[in-house]
């Protein structure tokens, strides 16, 4: 069937695409045998730092421009929309790469006995390489067809939700410390506790929060109305099985009822998680 060999065809590509992003046309060679070889964690580094530096630059450009303290005509005199569009960009790239960079650097730091390429969560899945290739794809058919169909109070909205999951996500990662992983974990470790201060106080997964905002947020910036319900539909689909899987491994490292009374008394915070976790117990 014609549908069934397209989606082949793009399986293949998104495979290969995938493979590019691990870098595993150099695993022949020493510094890249593994995820903890310095090779790709260099590599990696160095791409994610160049991309936010000349978009930083550009962004920076496109600010003085709106603010009207530097001439339009340094990029030739696009349209109002066209710029507008383009400081969108900026700012997207810069909160991707910003996140890709910080999650590396934040486990380095505090949980450094994990700490490997993957840690940037560059190749973290093949959806999620999909999702990224859709939402660029729906932007550059927006800004060659339809730039002045944008929204900038959307995208000011997209910047509370981008910092609002970023600061999130990165605070879970500092104060759970050497119990986060990026992994689900089986077996409980020597140095895997229960953390219940800070946003563990409020938020029973706030690395989860974090990330589902984040991720909506970076569709807002962008101002793509189809990627940010796919965004949308897709994360909260994710974290639904995601967490209930986890939440019953949880149970079952920290038994007697630790988890479940601490989960009584925390919320998760993404939108009807805890009524579909609900729903699978009156299932079972």
């Amino acid at each position: 069937m014609p549908h069934v060999r397209l989606l082949t065809v793009l399986g293949n590509r998104l495979t290969s695409v995938q493979s590019v992003i691990s870098l595993e046309r150099w695993k022949g060679y020493t510094q890249f045998e593994d995820d903890k070889g310095l090779g790709r964690v260099a590599l990696l580094s160095c791409i994610l730092a160049t991309i936010l530096g000349v978009n930083l630059v550009f962004c920076s450009q496109l600010v003085l421009i709106h603010l009207g303290l530097l001439s339009r005509e340094i990029f030739g005199g696009w349209s109002d929309g066209t710029l507008q569009m383009a400081l969108q960009w900026t700012v997207y790239a810069i909160a991707l790469c910003a996140f890709h960079l910080g999650e590396f650097f934040t486990t380095a730091v505090f949980n450094p006995s994990v700490t490997s390429a993957d840690s940037f969560m560059v190749n973290h899945s093949k959806a999620y390489t999909a999702a990224a290739l859709v939402s660029w794809l729906e932007f550059c058919i927006r800004i060659f067809f339809f730039p002045d169909r944008n929204s900038p109070r959307i995208f000011c909205m997209g910047i509370i939700f981008v910092l609002g999951g970023q600061i999130t996500r990165s605070w879970a990662m500092t104060t759970c410390g050497e119990s986060f992983n990026h992994y689900i974990q089986r077996d409980k470790k020597e140095n895997h506790v229960l953390v219940t201060s800070g946003i563990y106080g409020i938020l029973r997964h706030p690395s989860y929060f974090g990330f589902f905002y984040w991720a909506v947020g970076t569709q807002l910036l962008l101002c793509n109305p189809l990627s940010t319900i796919l965004y949308g539909i897709a994360a909260w689909t994710f974290f639904r099985y995601r967490i209930a899987y986890e939440e019953e491994t949880l149970s079952q490292l920290f038994p007697n009822g630790a988890y479940e009374s601490y989960a009584a008394r925390t919320c998760i915070g993404i939108p009807f998680i805890s009524l579909a976790l609900k729903f699978n117990e009156r299932d079972q």
